[in-house]
């Protein structure tokens, strides 16, 4: 069986590698040439999302956005090239409300569809230690289950379609919400009087340090902030959150402040740096330049 896959960003050119390890030819689209090192031989690269399409029982999205899914699935015509009882798994992260759409769209069509965003960034991709977090109809989940286990160490299977985004905003809220408030800590720090190295030494010793803090630490201190998950990925993540919140009538007041400090790091030269140059962008008037104390 042909795997189809579309999407060789950070992440994806990683991911393909993984499900390329069962030994089952794969046809990998992506929306602009792009070069991969240690391509495995039966990966086969494409730059029209059509021939994904022509073959293949099961097609994987790992692409940036909802308008990105819409581009490579539906306006290109790759849909209507997948026979009946195909299913599309798509691992990108989107809204609530658009992923609940994409199945409908696609389900009409008489094909099956899962959703399957992931938490981790580019060394759990390559270690196949992600996590899965899975919706779909039992039948559609069970098709893309052997392929799923060779990327997530942990899949968690949630029930309806939506479920899966919904709990992945709900990580990546935390997730803005940790670098942020991180960020703000060692702008107050360096005003005090403290390096960096200080700060996090002191940070690293208390209760308050998650797990993210000590996989950044390296970036802060180096100031190399060679993206892993960029900063305009998680801006987009805190508008999604935001918008289902609002829709919810959830009680996230927070949040609001949050998507706007991530829209204007995101409008600037920090928009496609790792999530952890938001610790510089504290100290740092968005264009590049310190600010004055």
């Amino acid at each position: 069986m042909t795997i189809g896959w579309m999407g060789l960003g950070l992440m994806g050119e990683r991911m393909v590698k993984r499900v390329a390890a069962l030994g089952e030819d794969v046809v990998a689209y992506n929306r602009s040439p792009k070069a991969i090192l240690d391509l495995p031989s039966n990966v086969r690269l494409t730059s029209d999302p059509r021939e994904v399409a022509q073959g293949c029982r099961l097609t994987f999205l790992m692409l940036a956005d909802a308008a990105a899914v819409e581009a490579a699935l539906f306006e290109s015509g790759a849909i209507d090239g997948m026979e009946p009882g195909t299913v599309v798994v798509n691992m990108s992260t989107v809204g609530v409300d658009e992923s609940i759409r994409f199945a409908e769209r696609v389900e009409r069509r008489g094909l099956g569809y899962v959703e399957s965003p992931v938490l981790g960034t580019t060394k759990p991709a390559e270690e196949g230690k992600l996590v899965a977090l899975v919706a779909g109809t039992e039948a559609n989940v069970e098709a893309a289950l052997p392929y799923l286990r060779t990327m997530a160490h942990v899949i968690h299977r949630l029930g309806n379609v939506g479920n899966g985004s919904a709990m992945k905003l709900m990580v990546n809220y935390l997730l803005a919400m940790s670098m942020l408030s991180l960020g703000e800590a060692l702008a107050f720090a360096e005003r005090a009087g403290f390096d960096v190295r200080t700060a996090l030494d002191v940070l690293a010793t208390s209760s308050v340090w998650p797990a993210v803090y000590g996989g950044k630490r390296g970036m802060i201190e180096s100031g190399d902030f060679t993206p892993q998950f960029p900063v305009k990925h998680l801006a987009k993540d805190m508008r999604l959150f935001t918008e289902a919140s609002e829709r919810w009538r959830a009680r996230t007041p927070i949040a609001g402040l949050a998507r706007d400090l991530l829209r204007r790091a995101s409008a600037g030269p920090f928009a496609d740096l790792d999530m952890a140059a938001l610790c510089a962008w504290f100290r740092d008037d968005g264009q590049g330049q310190a600010s004055d104390r």
